[in-house]
């Protein structure tokens, strides 16, 4: 088994020292009854990942002796933009996300979301949502949490700005061409558009089409929301760490 990783915020990392936060430290001393001197990680979420010491103290527990751990993180900056669905579906969709190296992750009000938003079941979300890519985090050994958008509708994310220089794709069942990002270049970014459990509506693709997006198929069958996402990542990380891969033994 490797070593138990914990989530500490940047704040509380000073001068080779982490203080765990209070879930983080219960889990540690109640749940997994690790002991002074076992040997742990720990990650900040902002890139930087360490290993280091535990102290059990009657204030807190302590991880000391901090040492730096080199990041694995993915090749090209991936933002998922995914319709929402059943909440049940979205976590998973979530989860998956984080294993495979999204950096960012956008939830979508389309025409055929079957999930509302808004007040308190926004915010009662966001939290959910951002625990679950923290737990993922840890388990995939990531040190960076993926940034999570608050819920917004189609048109206000295509009117945006922030993504305009990446590349685009809108993954549509009705496409005639497979999607195949071997040729492409990603120096930006890249924006996976995923739809909801029926499907993109024909005005969405269309607006999609109007501001720049590429739209491709992931294939002859119907695939559900859920696994058209986490198969359009994996497509998309396949290449980028074969491409990587290719240009190390070239050189």
């Amino acid at each position: 088994m490797g070593r138990r990783r914990f989530f500490v915020s940047a704040e509380s990392i000073r001068e080779g020292a982490a203080c765990l936060p209070d879930d983080q430290a219960h889990h540690l001393r109640n749940v997994l009854r690790l002991r002074n001197g076992d040997v742990v990680e720990i990650f900040d979420g902002k890139g930087g990942g360490y290993s280091g010491e535990i102290e059990l103290l009657k204030t807190g527990v302590f991880v000391r002796r901090l040492r730096p751990i080199a990041a694995q993180e993915s090749r090209v900056r991936v933002i998922l933009a995914a319709a929402l669905i059943k909440p049940s579906k979205f976590d998973w969709i979530l989860q998956k996300a984080t294993e495979l190296g999204v950096q960012e992750i956008i939830p979508l009000n389309t025409q055929r979301s079957d999930v509302g938003t808004g007040g308190n079941k926004t915010a009662n979300r966001m939290q959910r949502w951002e625990r679950i890519v923290m737990e993922a985090s840890k388990q995939c050994r990531r040190s960076t949490l993926p940034r999570i958008h608050e819920p917004q509708s189609f048109a206000d994310f295509l009117s945006g700005k922030e993504f305009a220089s990446c590349t685009r794709y809108m993954l549509y069942e009705q496409a005639p061409n497979i999607w195949n990002p071997g040729t492409a270049t990603f120096s930006e970014g890249v924006v996976l558009g995923i739809g909801p459990e029926g499907g993109w509506d024909e005005g969405e693709v269309e607006q999609a089409k109007a501001v720049g997006y590429e739209t491709f198929s992931l294939g002859p069958w119907i695939l559900r929301a859920e696994t058209a996402a986490i198969t359009a990542i994996s497509i998309l990380q396949h290449y980028v760490n074969l491409s990587t891969l290719n240009s190390s033994c070239r050189t």
